[in-house]
């Protein structure tokens, strides 16, 4: 459903209806507390630690489903305009403004397979690590990055925080920023990303219907965001102390 019928099937939870001189609500509150319940959707639903059946993303067809609008692709990323900050033979690399979550990567390197022609570059696996783990495993054989002839390898990935002058209003962040790490006998050239995406703020206007912006998650999603927008409003205007709705903070 678009996100306006959601509002009316929200009000309609509530008792709020604006009808037989019931107020009902503004479309302002209406957009706020749907995106926050798509939002606790999200959360509560990526992760199986978060909800009752311990399901999350990737594990169920209906996990799957539900968020597999989320999918996105990013092309292939090149290095940060700015490499300030690097570790040794680490390399910045600017993620999708609208990136969450990482769910599958790959690095080109600047080597080509044995046999192969000159433009045939090897592609590597990428392993998160933690920084307190670069100086013990720069030197394990076993752990360091490293490729073969074959076409074999793995780079390190490092997460790297977003810049921002907090003196300066106007200042814009900078995007946010994988690091991957060789261990210097090669280069990383190219990143790609797939991942899950950020989703927009759904946006209710009942007086100019094109300015609605629906909720991109599967349609059969729609019903429970709209419970938990209920449980949400509920709360908000002090009706009803709700206990069993968890705030996003609570579930990072």
């Amino acid at each position: 459903m678009n996100s306006n019928a959601m509002a009316d099937e929200l009000e309609l939870r509530l008792d709020r209806s604006d009808s037989f001189g019931s107020p009902g609500y503004e479309d302002f509150e209406l957009t706020s507390v749907l995106t926050e319940a798509q939002q606790l959707y999200v959360k509560k639903f990526i992760s199986q630690i978060n909800n009752r059946k311990s399901e999350g993303f990737e594990e169920t067809e209906i996990r799957n489903q539900g968020l597999g609008a989320l999918i996105k692709n990013a092309p292939v990323l090149s290095a940060s305009a700015s490499q300030v900050g690097v570790i040794d033979n680490g390399r910045f690399f600017d993620l999708p403004t609208d990136f969450m979550y990482t769910i599958y990567e790959s690095a080109t390197i600047d080597k080509v397979k044995c046999n192969a022609g000159p433009t045939d570059y090897i592609k590597v696996g990428v392993r998160i690590i933690a920084h307190n783990e670069i100086g013990r495993f720069r030197n394990n054989k076993y752990k360091k990055p490293y490729y073969t002839n074959f076409g074999e390898g793995m780079v390190w990935r490092l997460v790297y925080s977003r810049f921002t002058d907090g003196r300066n209003p106007a200042s814009v962040a900078t995007a946010k920023r994988h690091q991957l790490v060789t261990d210097g006998t090669f280069n990383v050239t190219g990143y790609t990303v797939s991942y899950l995406q950020i989703p927009l703020d759904i946006i209710v206007d009942r007086a100019t219907v094109a300015n609605q912006r629906n909720c991109i998650l599967d349609e059969f999603t729609h019903t429970t965001i709209i419970d938990i927008a209920a449980d949400l409003m509920m709360n908000r205007v002090k009706e009803q102390k709700v206990q069993n709705i968890e705030g996003t903070k609570d579930l990072e």
